[in-house]
């Protein structure tokens, strides 16, 4: 797992698929200047250690910005390939649909408190050591009416994102978090809050093809 800076504040998560490519959403690369972007890798605290390396090139999915949520997705093209060890590991995706049932896991910095004051309507207060948390699937059918605009449904009904609830009452914000099922990367997170809605991850089974 990746976290990603921009003048060294952290904006989004991305997930390591080989030593060249990371994967995050393109909404966390949008109108950033490459020159001012760090991939921090190897460290499970939050700011600090890890390998730092840079972004050369970022290449978005076709379907980006044409109304296709489940699409919203960029490739990060590293300056230097990364050295693999223990704490650096790349991921393989997901070759099948994901089961409803399965066991699945997702990690961050997720945000730990949600208060509210006159000055700070939306402060948030993220741990500093990385989060791993249980997830439960849902049909994303049945969910979709509460984040209508993340799915869409083609014409053999087949769901581009995956629908999920926290087992945990923190809050998410970690935008290309990965979701993981049996080893695999089955998805990274789209969208995340405080609220009691769904959470969308990306459902990278319908991407396998693109990212390959």
């Amino acid at each position: 797992m990746a976290s990603i800076r921009f003048d060294k504040r952290i904006i989004c998560n991305g997930v390591i698929l080989n030593t060249k490519y990371i994967l995050t959403t393109s909404n966390c690369m949008r109108k950033r200047a490459l020159s001012r972007l760090k991939l921090s890798v190897g460290s499970s605290s939050r700011g600090t250690g890890g390998t730092e390396v840079g972004v050369c090139k970022v290449t978005y999915h076709p379907q980006v910005g044409k109304k296709n949520f489940g699409s919203n997705l960029a490739l990060m093209n590293l300056c230097e390939a990364l050295k693999l060890t223990d704490s650096i590991k790349e991921i393989q995706v997901i070759d099948k649909e994901p089961d409803l049932k399965a066991k699945a896991t997702t990690s961050g910095w997720s945000t730990i408190m949600w208060g509210a004051s006159l000055r700070e309507p939306c402060e948030t207060v993220s741990a500093y050591v990385l989060r791993k948390l249980d997830v439960n699937l849902h049909d994303p059918n049945s969910c979709s009416k509460d984040r209508k605009r993340w799915f869409n449904i083609s014409s053999g009904d087949t769901v581009q994102n995956i629908c999920v609830t926290r087992k945990t009452e923190s809050c998410s914000f970690d935008k290309g978090a990965p979701m993981v099922i049996d080893g695999k990367l089955a998805g990274i997170l789209a969208l995340g809050d405080c609220s009691k809605e769904p959470e969308v991850f990306i459902n990278l089974f319908h991407h396998k093809a693109w990212l390959e």
